[in-house]
């Protein structure tokens, strides 16, 4: 369980000889298989969400791109007063690295 405002979780994520291009396709199929929807894209950062369930009004997904060829994935309350995730944003952060494993 994260506190902050809003409350997030971080991790970091290097599939070692893949290049930039493969890993942002495998990005891109990890956020397909998760559901989660793409809002914003750029050269260097991608920004999705997920949806609003019973335990949350959702979280923001930031992915960068990083000059090492790895990616730090955040996941962060969309309610930027919410301080408290109760584990929401870092059990996120496990779907995601187990799903993108399965990709690159």
């Amino acid at each position: 369980m994260a506190f902050g405002f809003p409350a997030y979780h971080t991790e970091r994520y290097s599939p070692g000889t893949t290049n930039s291009a493969d890993l942002r396709i495998a990005v891109r199929e990890t956020l397909t298989a998760l559901s989660w929807s793409v809002r914003e894209e750029s050269h260097d950062q991608l920004i999705a969400s997920t949806s609003m369930n019973i335990r949350s009004w959702g979280e923001k997904v930031l992915i960068s791109f990083l000059p090492d060829k790895s990616i730090s994935v955040t996941s962060k309350c969309s309610l930027p007063t919410q301080c408290f995730d109760w584990g929401k944003n870092k059990a996120n952060l496990e779907r995601f690295m187990t799903e993108i494993r399965k990709h690159v």
